[in-house]
């Protein structure tokens, strides 16, 4: 059955009541966090991320944008006078008729996109993805915000923070905001991914401390993997250093080395190309035009793109596939996902659970390309950070 939600209400048959979970709902337009305990399918994961504006069918654009308009014109109303409407009930400030004339629209388009686009292979997947990082931007960050008056920053640290002013310490992630599935941050969410290290130290646990999971060169591993070849169980540069390296190197000059070699398409260098078979990969996955990963993404690519889109894209997902199985292991626990970036998981880690840490390691680590070898960071902090040896 076809539905919407706006704030706690539930918009079905055509009428308005206060939401309660129930297995007649079954179709919506987005994931929303009420929805967490009854499975729906969502329109917005199925058009892969577009906006409601450019999924509108053409019979309804003019009613859809005249609608929109009154919905916005009554919002702004309120935010002109200094009134947060997201503190509000918003049935408190647009009249009921003009909502209900908005969420009907809401469900036609969703409708559209049910009965047009074809359902993407990896919805279930992205359903889960949407669940757990809705369950992230439902908690607010813990701040030391005198930290963030310092004055003895870095001219650069300071411009950011001032850029930063609007933004709200909540997370929210956007699983569209890449080409390559990496998370992004939505507008005016807190700038988490590119949060400077200077100011890391002002983000703080709401438990005891973070434990961070962080996978050991993932790229690099999972450049092996799609190669067929197992995982080394000790630092990869080292592996590197021990296997394919002659040279007498730093750890520091092999990892640039490698990294130089793998991001360049036109780099040679036949010790890595033995092990890391980059022509292998690429005839493997990609098809002159398009990039089609072991994790159903299909990206649009050219020769010199090809390769960083499949293993950045594969990367991502399988780090995403973890960071979902930690999340739902921790359901009921203190502990909980505080935030990820990029190839890393923080934990928002209590005490009271540290008898659960080998368990979330092992399950961390175990991988649908193997095992991979993982890094453990803790601290009360998350500027503060020391390697944990486990």
């Amino acid at each position: 059955m076809l539905f919407q939600l706006v704030q706690n209400h539930l918009f079905l048959n055509d009428s308005l009541s206060l939401y309660t979970p129930s297995s007649n709902l079954t179709h919506t337009w987005d994931y929303q966090n009420p929805l967490k305990d009854i499975n729906v399918e969502c329109a917005h994961i199925w058009t892969a991320g577009k906006n409601l504006d450019s999924v509108c069918p053409f019979s309804l654009e003019e009613e859809w944008k005249k609608n929109q308009q009154k919905i916005s014109a009554f919002a702004k109303s309120f935010e002109t006078v200094g009134v947060n409407i997201s503190e509000l009930d918003l049935l408190d400030i647009i009249p009921e008729k003009f909502l209900k004339k908005y969420l009907r629209n809401k469900n036609q388009i969703s409708e559209h996109v049910f009965g047009t686009f074809e359902k993407p292979t990896n919805y279930d997947f992205m359903f889960k993805l949407h669940q757990m990082i809705a369950s992230i931007s439902s908690r607010i960050l813990k701040l030391d915000y005198e930290l963030l008056k310092f004055k003895s920053f870095k001219p650069q640290v300071r411009n950011f923070l001032k850029k930063a002013q609007n933004w709200r310490p909540r997370i929210v992630y956007n699983p569209y905001g890449t080409t390559t599935g990496r998370l992004g941050v939505q507008s005016g969410s807190f700038p988490i991914l590119n949060w400077p290290r200077e100011l890391r130290g002002a983000i703080l646990p709401n438990n005891d401390c973070f434990l961070e999971l962080d996978f050991n060169a993932a790229e690099l591993r999972v450049l092996l993997a799609l190669n067929e070849r197992e995982q080394p169980d000790i630092d990869i540069h080292d592996w590197n250093a021990k296997h394919i390296f002659k040279e007498n190197l730093t750890r520091d000059e092999i990892k640039k080395k490698t990294f130089s070699w793998l991001y360049n398409p036109k780099s040679i260098n036949k010790s890595l190309e033995m092990c890391y078979n980059k022509d292998y990969v690429l005839k493997k996955y990609f098809d002159g035009s398009h990039v089609n990963t072991i994790f159903d993404r299909k990206i649009e690519a050219d020769d010199h793109h090809a390769l960083n889109y499949i293993v950045q894209s594969t990367t991502s997902d399988l780090f995403l596939k973890q960071a979902i199985k930690i999340w739902n292991i921790l359901k009921g626990k203190k502990t909980n996902v505080a935030f990820t970036i990029h190839d890393s998981l923080v934990l928002d880690f209590s005490l009271s659970d540290k008898k659960m840490v080998e368990r979330l390691l092992e399950e961390f680590s175990n991988t649908e390309l193997g095992k991979f070898k993982v890094n453990v960071s803790g601290g009360k902090n998350f500027g503060n950070m020391k390697k944990m040896d486990l």
